[in-house]
């Protein structure tokens, strides 16, 4: 089980993050990671189930997006299995964490998650994200905001940029089509408010796909018809 991986995760983290991982931490990771593999029997959370995997490509992935936070107030859009949000909420446990997803049954697993690492300032929110992206507890409320293999990135602006605070981040990692989708996006970048602040590149290894992180600055209000109704901004992109 993952215990016995405690110190790669250490050593991964610090290789790429530079961050020293306290006991309860590492133990915490150790047990997310055998969660997720007891209940990706029952349901499908993540195609990706061997240790080192799960450690390098969901756990370190959703870390590296710690340079880029600022502010208290975190939204994982469209969560899944709880990445970036629980590893992001593990490492930097003062930050204040809503992880939103369509699908009630991803919830109800970390719903568990949250309980069994005993995890404080972090919660669960069933919606479609264009649904919570005109709720007046969340419009402007985010200080920083990801979402992790969900969209394109013209989609995923109309998701977030919504619920960000004027000046707030949204980080989109990204893989190899990280140029094109920059492409597709700049009508959908001037409609909705943001402006492109650099693309981070990295690598997470031998065998790990290429990454990078776009960081999408909030530089002015998104105007109330956005997001467009649920399935509009998929079907009929900003492009």
């Amino acid at each position: 089980m993952f215990h016995e991986h405690a110190s790669v995760i250490q050593d991964l983290t610090f290789k790429h993050t530079g961050c020293v991982l306290t006991e309860s931490q590492n133990a915490q990771f150790c047990l997310y990671g055998d969660l997720l593999q007891e209940w990706n029997q029952r349901m499908n959370l993540t195609r990706i189930t061997e240790p080192h995997e799960v450690i390098l490509k969901h756990f370190i992935d959703s870390m590296i997006l710690t340079r880029f936070l600022s502010g208290s107030c975190f939204a994982d859009l469209g969560t899944g299995a709880g990445f970036p949000g629980v590893p992001l909420k593990i490492l930097r446990p003062e930050l204040d964490v809503i992880l939103m997803d369509s699908l009630k049954k991803r919830l109800g697993f970390l719903d568990i998650v949250i309980d069994r690492l005993n995890l404080t300032g972090i919660m669960t929110v069933h919606a479609r994200t264009e649904d919570f992206g005109k709720d007046p507890l969340y419009r402007g409320h985010f200080d920083t905001v990801s979402s992790r293999a969900v969209a394109r990135l013209p989609v995923l602006l109309e998701y977030a940029l919504p619920v960000l605070k004027i000046n707030g981040l949204f980080l989109a990692p990204k893989g190899s089509q990280t140029d094109n989708e920059l492409a597709e996006s700049q009508k959908a970048l001037k409609v909705l408010g943001g402006e492109v602040e650099g693309i981070e590149r990295y690598s997470l290894g031998e065998g790990a796909e290429y990454r990078a992180v776009v960081l999408i600055r909030k530089v002015k209000q998104t105007p109330l018809q956005y997001p467009r109704q649920p399935g509009v901004p998929v079907k009929n992109p900003l492009i």
